[in-house]
């Protein structure tokens, strides 16, 4: 359970001091492996995760920024970690595009239920404000491979053009938007699994 009078020492975290780094993991370890094993079912790989998380963490410490909420920020990182190792299991390329989506939903909707600590309403528009900036020819062809799960194949045969330019242009976007959208740290982190 977690201790809702937990209170983050940012600067000592941000200085590398080894207690500030110490008390965020032991107040979140045991909840982010609970929350990755919910998702793999599998002990040993729940840990891997959840240390890569507070790697992670430790890694960027530096860059953490005054309004961070270090709980969705950790359940995120977490989220993600899940996410692409259930994406790089030996499955087939059409279940890891529904299991990435429906993980993806799901993010968003237990985020909201643990107290909406980001406002993702809000994330959520500054990312589709980011794609309707997106030249028209990208944006269509990325609403197709994102949102409509629709293989390259699929998307080169409805749009008339050849696969490689699908690559191309959903290599654009994603280059676009990761600009577009970099003040926004936490959801970087999203966007790096969901729109990779």
């Amino acid at each position: 359970m977690i201790n809702t009078n937990f209170q983050l020492d940012l600067p000592a975290l941000r200085k590398g001091q080894k207690k500030a780094y110490e008390a965020v993991y032991n107040e979140f370890f045991g909840v982010l492996y609970h929350l990755s094993l919910n998702y793999l079912n599998d002990e040993k790989v729940s840990e891997e995760i959840v240390q890569d998380t507070f790697m992670k963490l430790w890694e960027i410490r530096e860059t953490l920024n005054d309004q961070i909420n270090i709980r969705n920020f950790l359940y995120t990182i977490t989220k993600n970690n899940c996410l692409n190792y259930l994406r790089n299991q030996k499955i087939s390329l059409k279940h890891q595009e529904n299991v990435k989506y429906m993980e993806m939903q799901f993010n968003y909707e237990a985020l909201e239920k643990l107290g909406n600590y980001i406002q993702f309403e809000e994330l959520r528009s500054k990312i589709d404000e980011a794609i309707s900036k997106l030249p028209a020819e990208l944006i269509e062809t990325f609403r197709m491979s994102r949102f409509e799960e629709l293989s390259y194949r699929e998307i080169a045969e409805q749009q008339n053009i050849s696969i490689k330019t699908v690559e191309a242009r959903i290599s654009k976007a994603l280059r676009i938007l990761r600009v577009e959208l970099k003040d926004y740290l936490t959801i970087i982190y999203l966007i790096t699994r969901v729109f990779s």
